[in-house]
């Protein structure tokens, strides 16, 4: 015969696996990368995209110094070589070599601009590099300690589910079925003690005669309040 004994020790089997199921659960959601982990690698792919727009806009401006300077040797040559003797074309000849000179100026110190922006931007890459190894190695000791916990709790798992299934074997059958019917209503707490006269489920207080039945062991005797099975305290 099942005894309201029984079933508590069931449930404590049954309490006990939940928990493991639980703890499976959680880390389960934990289990992959994390929003500062993919933060920090994008912080790595900003960076690299600002270093590769600086070294672009170098590349743009060391071809245009390159060009302006192609342009301007042939008018200093010609200015200063005695070909060209006419004033009106040495003035225009002047006047486009100072535009270039003005313009290569600009891009000269652009350039140094964008050279100390390089190097803010060299620094910045290397500083999210390192912030994201110091992330990620947090993160994979972190992923480990977490795949150790769910095996360990996976263990726990189906060693309590071989327990359980062994005790639970020779149970009566409409006996179980009522356990099994309130633990998902009852949080997983289908049995209740009896602790000084009162209900430990909810609390209310049980008539004399009801708890003399619980101690009787005779028969399984629920709850009038909330249908827990009773068991002696």
């Amino acid at each position: 015969m099942t005894s309201s004994a029984d079933l508590l020790a069931l449930q404590e089997i049954d309490l006990r696996r939940d928990s493991r199921r639980a703890l499976i659960a959680d880390v389960d959601a934990r289990l992959g990368e994390t929003e500062e982990l993919i933060a920090a690698r994008e912080g790595i792919e900003d960076a690299e995209a600002a270093v590769q727009r600086l070294r672009r806009r170098q590349k743009e401006v060391d071809d245009l110094a390159e060009d302006l300077d192609a342009k301007a040797r042939p008018l200093e040559k010609k200015l200063y070589d005695g070909s060209v003797r006419n004033p009106k074309d040495l003035g225009g000849m002047q006047h486009e070599l100072d535009s270039f000179k003005k313009q290569r100026g600009k891009l000269d110190d652009e350039g140094l601009s964008l050279m100390e922006a390089m190097e803010a931007a060299n620094a910045a890459l290397a500083g999210a590099k390192s912030e994201y190894e110091k992330i990620e190695a947090a993160w994979r000791a972190d992923q480990a300690a977490l795949q150790a916990n769910r095996a360990q709790a996976e263990a726990e798992s189906e060693r309590l589910t071989a327990d359980r299934d062994a005790r639970a074997k020779g149970m009566e059958g409409p006996v179980i079925g009522i356990y099994e019917k309130l633990r998902p209503l009852k949080a997983g707490r289908a049995v209740a003690r009896i602790v000084r006269g009162l209900c430990e489920g909810c609390h209310i207080s049980l008539p004399t005669h009801l708890v003399q039945r619980v101690r009787s062991g005779g028969t399984i005797v629920q709850c009038p309040n909330c249908e827990r099975i009773l068991v002696a305290g």
